[in-house]
């Protein structure tokens, strides 16, 4: 059975002078559950090696993207390794292993906040079917469709407001939308109709829809690092960057990072293009990558709301 971590990201409105174009971006991370225990041991040793575990407390320090600058600032100052980097490693490792999956899809956030907004002028008190429709979008065509396919698989969601609207996530509405969709798919046309035995096996396979909450998972916290890099090349609509024994970073010049976050969405670039086989990844475009998907989501020119009906 697999198990995906998944989240969403976006550009708050008081960044839009500073970007190219705002983007929300769902993504997730998913494992087999028979090696999700070897790939925690690995983070948990991992964070136990590099004082991730602050004295008296009951979990390690949660490692996400609102601390990237804290942490680029420190290990220069005190000429460390970067920890951020370091984890990134392991999630690189485990992506070349085969051990891991990574999808992303991402949407223009003005567009979306446009398209949002005439969906519920259509259904005003049920802001959770535009959210959630979303929400499959990202999980059928990154994870489900080209991998999970017929097999069982658990979602786990951050738990938070949903799309920081006010609204707490309505867990069961997405399951429902998802084994739906999953029915119509497998069903051929004009098949005679299903046993009753084997419509549950196929309204089944999404068996699990819950929440967890990032400073518990760490493969959560693995995903939202990974998505924050992601983010950042999208909003400033940066080029893949240059082999890895080239002396320039951003040119034919050597330049210097002017943030951690620079710093950190370029060693993610580089580090991802280093694998086999994914040396012409382009975080801006379509890519159908094994276990590397990236889904650049647009609305129809009609603007009107995904066509995922339940």
């Amino acid at each position: 059975m697999f198990r995906i971590y998944c989240d969403e990201t976006w550009t708050s409105p008081s960044e839009y002078a500073n970007v190219k174009t705002p983007y929300i971006v769902f993504y997730g991370v998913m494992v087999d559950d028979s090696i999700e225990s070897e790939v925690l041991e690995k983070i948990m040793v991992f964070k136990e090696s590099r004082g991730l575990y602050p004295p008296g407390k009951e979990l390690p320090a949660e490692i996400k993207w609102q601390k990237v600058e804290e942490e680029w600032k420190d290990s220069r100052r005190k000429n460390i390794p970067n920890r951020h980097e370091d984890f990134l490693d392991i999630f690189f490792e485990d992506l070349r292993a085969n051990k891991l999956s990574f999808g992303y899809m991402f949407v223009n956030k003005k567009k979306y906040d446009e398209v949002g907004q005439s969906f519920l002028e259509k259904q005003s008190n049920n802001r959770h079917n535009f959210f959630f429709m979303m929400y499959f979008q990202f999980l059928y065509y990154c994870f489900i469709k080209p991998q999970v396919k017929q097999q069982k698989c658990e979602i786990v969601i951050d738990n938070h407001d949903m799309g920081a609207e006010g609204q707490q996530y309505d867990i069961e509405k997405l399951r429902e939308i998802l084994n739906r969709k999953l029915y119509r798919d497998i069903v051929p046309k004009n098949q005679l109709p299903l046993s009753d035995d084997v419509k549950k096996k196929l309204v089944e396979s999404v068996n699990l829809v819950s929440l967890a909450e990032s400073k518990e998972s760490s493969l959560i916290q693995m995903a939202d690092l990974s998505a924050g890099c992601i983010r950042y090349v999208l909003e400033r609509e940066l080029n893949p960057p240059p082999p890895k024994n080239q002396l320039s970073l951003f040119g034919d010049t050597i330049q210097e990072p002017a943030s951690g976050k620079e710093n950190l969405a370029y060693y993610f670039y580089r580090r991802l293009r280093e694998i086999k086989g994914y040396s012409n990844i382009n975080l801006l475009k379509i890519s159908y990558h094994h276990r590397f998907n990236i889904f650049p989501f647009t609305f129809p020119p009609s603007v009107t709301p995904p066509n995922t009906t339940i």
